[in-house]
């Protein structure tokens, strides 16, 4: 599960790259600093 500490911890790269939980959801970070939640 993705709590709100870990998500407002999360920072900008260079690529891509995604924090997921165990249940498919997924939130994406982008070089600007966008987060985007997907579901696989």
């Amino acid at each position: 599960m993705l709590t709100d500490m870990q998500l407002r911890a999360l920072k900008p790269a260079k690529k891509i790259y995604k924090v997921a939980d165990q249940r498919g959801l997924y939130a994406a970070v982008t070089p600007s600093g966008a987060v985007s939640f997907r579901y696989d």
